[in-house]
């Protein structure tokens, strides 16, 4: 009898034992790290602005993941999706629109300053006077001058490719290649290049404003120098300096 219940005893105390050791549940999820830094229009860092994932705390799922910059604009969101939609919270000094991030693990953000509020604007002021002198309507000849006018017609354009944006897209899928890093590393997303084109066409002082590192971002750049020839903004009918922008998405695909 007594050997019956030490054999009990030590079942049940080996099934406690394999209840303590069984591993804690694993939850996995497809995260990435992003960091970056955020200016106003002038490229002033903006302090002490917080901003928000959709990505929920593990421990708090009640709470985003969110993260605040420092007084150099800087933030870092860990555990955020690879997918996801970035925002921030109330401010009164900046237009705050969502922004999209698609893989990218670096990020310059910059704030367009808030609209002006027309406090007057459902209710006009008016300010009255009476008139001392007769209203006089304005005349004027029309001298048409085929000269004059060629002299004075406005031009306003914005860079574009010597051969058309949509062959620059085409040649910049052709000559970059992904890097062997990035494929070693499982890395992909999407990376923006900012830069601007001289009033010569050459484009020159590129910028990361979106990022993944190893390689992808030089890739880009050195590809858009390779191409060169660009047309240049024009303003008034004399070509000006301006800024363009450039992404491409980095994807692997599955065997």
């Amino acid at each position: 009898m007594r050997s019956f219940l030490f054999s009990i005893l030590l079942l049940f105390s080996l099934q406690l034992s394999a209840q303590k050791n069984k591993p804690d549940t694993v939850i996995k999820r497809d995260t990435i790290n992003l960091r970056g830094y955020v200016y106003d229009q002038t490229g002033k860092p903006i302090k002490y602005i917080r901003l928000q994932s959709t990505q929920k705390w593990m421990d708090t799922p009640s709470w985003n993941i969110g993260a605040t910059t420092d007084t150099t604009g800087y933030f870092q969101l860990n555990g955020i999706k690879f997918n996801d939609t970035l925002t921030f919270e109330k401010n009164v000094l900046y237009n705050l629109v969502p922004i999209y991030n698609k893989g990218s693990r670096y990020m310059v953000i910059y704030l367009a300053s808030a609209t002006p509020v027309d406090i007057t604007a459902d209710a006009p002021i008016k300010v009255n006077a009476t008139r001392k002198h007769k209203r006089i309507t304005p005349s004027f000849d029309l001298n048409y001058s085929r000269q004059a006018n060629i002299d004075n017609f406005e031009i306003h354009m914005i860079p574009r490719f010597k051969d058309g944006n949509k062959h620059f897209a085409e040649q910049i899928k052709r000559q970059i290649q992904y890097p062997s890093k990035a494929v070693d590393k499982n890395i992909e997303g999407t990376v923006t290049i900012g830069f601007q084109i001289e009033r010569d066409g050459t484009p020159i002082n590129f910028k990361v404003l979106q990022g993944i590192g190893y390689g992808c971002e030089e890739e880009l750049i050195n590809a858009i120098k390779r191409l060169g020839g660009w047309i240049p903004g024009i303003d008034n009918g004399r070509p000006i300096l301006m800024t363009q922008t450039v992404s491409v998405e980095f994807k692997l695909t599955d065997k």
